[in-house]
């Protein structure tokens, strides 16, 4: 069953309170699901950092070898999309603290410590969608096979449900479900706008109703899930009500409704019951407060205890991805200003969504061997 915790959201710890003293405080991010890894690029990252890829794998036992070759076969599969950008936040903290003791992780589990960490610094976690996940993971609450296999039983746990909803409904199974991204330069908030459209009465028979808002990316670009005999029948009253609009058909290996709540709402319940055994068998289940707050996908929100960002993160797996409230609380509603946003791979996608809607964030690129010498270079000469 779905546990809610009634601790009230506006207490805060008396570690937190220290961070209204903080001077500076900064970002990481990691990408969403349909962001095939490049293994080309991967294994170039590999090669050139040899040492400290050994270090990584060494330090997250035995699997961690058998996940990167799962990685190379599979490229767009979930749980390598999840264990690629952990993989990513590992390398970060190993040459942001090349004199650290290798051995200081626990094995099994990703380091808590933020490389760089002042006592001055604040570093929030943003993730998109399967990237929140990674941002509980890198709260060592468990450890790299562990991600891959939530982002894989939660990836099972939503085909299963849609095909549940296919049959239920008698519907024929060729009759596929599609994302398809909207962006209209001219539109004011195209995410309200097209919900504000879908609820519309007459607008769809009453048998066409599987169409939802899943990812509200910014106040000019959404994606929307549903049906294709659905969203065909909306084509051309969206190219009406939205001047100079494109719709982009997007890849959908796994026939998913995401953040589709008519179709994957039975996922919650089960997704959260196995997470928390997970925290169990680690012994992480008691644990209270996160190492690094989490801006989630939900509501926007900051997410300071565990049992919050678990929450919101089961939730958000059926409910739309509401990244412009996540803008919103980047450029004016934490307690520091964050000034820079380290987005990791693989993929720049989130990296460029953050970097068009917080220009006031330095954004910064860590999915290329190019991208992560550049900003590790950049780094040493602000040192000195």
């Amino acid at each position: 069953m779905l546990v809610l915790r009634k601790l009230e959201e506006n207490y805060r710890p008396l570690n937190i309170l220290k961070m209204q003293k903080v001077s500076s405080s900064y970002m990481t991010s990691f990408g969403r699901q349909g962001t095939s890894i490049s293994i080309s690029i991967l294994k170039a990252i590999i090669r050139n950092k040899s040492r400290e890829f050994q270090t990584i794998l060494s330090q997250n036992g035995k699997e961690s070898n058998d996940l990167l070759q799962y990685i190379f076969q599979n490229p767009s599969s979930p749980g390598s999309i999840a264990v690629c950008s952990n993989l990513f936040y590992q390398l970060y903290q190993i040459l942001s603290n090349p004199s650290d003791p290798q051995d200081q992780a626990p094995k099994n589990m990703t380091k808590i410590d933020a490389p760089d960490k002042k006592d001055n610094e604040q570093c929030y976690l943003l993730g998109h969608s399967l990237g929140e996940l990674t941002c509980l993971s890198v709260n060592s609450l468990f450890s790299l096979k562990d991600l891959f296999d939530i982002a894989n039983f939660r990836n099972k746990l939503m085909v299963t449900s849609t095909e549940k909803y296919l049959v239920a409904h008698n519907i024929n199974r060729s009759n596929k479900f599609e994302m398809w991204a909207l962006s209209s330069p001219r539109a004011t908030d195209l995410p309200q706008e097209v919900q504000k459209l879908l609820n519309s009465p007459n607008l769809l028979s009453s048998s066409q109703n599987t169409i939802s808002v899943a990812n509200a990316n910014s106040v000019k670009q959404c994606v929307v899930t549903g049906l294709v005999d659905d969203l065909e029948s909306l084509r051309t009253e969206l190219n009406l009500r939205f001047p100079r609009l494109r719709i982009t058909e997007l890849t959908n290996p796994y026939n998913i409704p995401f953040h589709n709540s008519t179709v994957l709402r039975p996922v919650q319940e089960p997704l959260y019951d196995y997470i928390w055994d997970i925290l169990k068998k680690n012994g992480t289940h008691t644990l209270m407060e996160l190492n690094h707050p989490i801006i989630a996908n939900l509501d926007g929100n900051i997410s300071y205890y565990i049992h919050h960002a678990l929450d919101r993160f089961v939730k958000c797996s059926s409910r739309t991805v509401q990244f412009t409230m996540c803008y919103d609380t980047i450029n004016s509603g934490t307690p520091v200003e964050i000034d820079k946003s380290i987005c990791f791979g693989p993929g720049n996608v989130i990296y460029n969504l953050i970097r068009r809607n917080c220009p006031q964030v330095d954004t910064i690129e860590y999915t290329s061997l190019a991208t992560i010498d550049a900003y590790h270079k950049a780094a040493e000469e602000n040192k000195d």
